[in-house]
């Protein structure tokens, strides 16, 4: 089977970062967005017959989404053969249930329509939760960004390191870093009012003197993160420094990193930066990605890569 790789216009450097990587023909997508906010999408040339590896990054706003849409309906009636979706972040991944009464299951809504428009696989990274997998009827490839961050947690050299679960949610994951770098742990229990705001917040762990390293899989508005650097280092942390593998970064987030006694915050470009920031590194998922749709054109197991670190079977 013939692969060809494209892109939606949201991922062009994403795309190009990938491409790097691999040895595999360019298709290119043309998107116009008219004036009156319409999105009109074309291929401009023959996608007939082949399997299409289209990558989308369709974070806010909607915009993007709706253009993802597009093209998978625009290559399925091109008479793609296959149209595999490399979505490094799925948006409404934190709405994937009710929690209260009249409401929408966003997420569920996504992979509706996904699947509605035409794509027959979807390639992932660090779902919200793997609940969200069970709303295909598709394969979903669920891709981990621990190898990424444990390597170049290896490379920084801290001293006194500690991990930090920010909540008892994350301890499952946090535990596979513990095996891969042997140190200690401790997790934030924290309460909740609403989405985005924390009414209480505690250490459960010993932190004083270390190098703290704080990992999860998604900032987003950074309230909760910087409150929780200030309690480390309230509770005598040498440093704070965290790896989230998805940077929404909306409303004062950046405000808030800056002001806030993190001394780097490090995130993929699963989600394009919207600003620049000296306190913010990005570790790129491109060798993951193209990692994964390598396994994929020559039917190897993505096993290796799905997985996260230390997990045995």
């Amino acid at each position: 089977m013939n692969y060809l790789f494209c892109n939606t216009s949201s991922a062009q450097p994403l795309a190009d970062a990938v491409a790097q990587h691999l040895d595999l023909d360019r298709g290119v997508l043309y998107s116009e967005e008219f004036s009156d906010g319409e999105i009109f999408v074309r291929f401009e040339s023959s996608i007939r017959g082949n399997a299409l590896f289209l990558l989308a990054q369709p974070a806010m706003p909607y915009a993007n989404l709706f253009e993802m849409y597009l093209a998978v309906d625009a290559a399925r009636r091109a008479s793609a053969q296959e149209i595999i979706c490399v979505l490094p972040y799925l948006p409404h991944s934190r709405q994937e249930r009710k929690d209260t009464v009249r409401t929408s299951i966003a997420a569920r809504v996504v992979a509706d329509f996904l699947q509605t428009v035409g794509a027959d696989r979807v390639v992932t990274v660090e779902l919200h939760t793997s609940t969200i997998e069970g709303f295909y009827k598709i394969p979903v490839d669920h891709l981990h960004t621990d190898n990424l961050f444990i390597q170049h947690i290896k490379e920084s050299n801290l001293n006194n390191l500690c991990l930090v679960s920010p909540d008892f949610g994350g301890l499952k994951r946090i535990r596979q870093y513990k095996k891969a770098l042997d140190v200690p742990l401790a997790v934030i229990h924290k309460e909740r009012l609403k989405p985005n705001q924390v009414s209480n917040m505690e250490v459960i762990g010993e932190v004083k003197g270390a190098d703290v390293v704080i990992v999860d899989d998604l900032i987003d508005t950074a309230g909760t993160l910087c409150k929780a650097a200030d309690m480390l280092m309230a509770e005598g942390a040498n440093s704070v420094r965290a790896y989230i593998t998805h940077g929404v970064l909306s409303g004062p987030a950046y405000d808030r990193i800056e002001a806030s006694p993190l001394e780097k915050l490090y995130i993929t470009d699963t989600i394009p930066l919207k600003k620049q920031s000296d306190k913010i590194e990005i570790i790129s998922c491109a060798p993951l990605i193209a990692a994964a749709m390598q396994r994929l054109m020559t039917g190897q197991s993505l096993k290796a890569l799905a997985e996260p670190v230390g997990v045995k079977n």
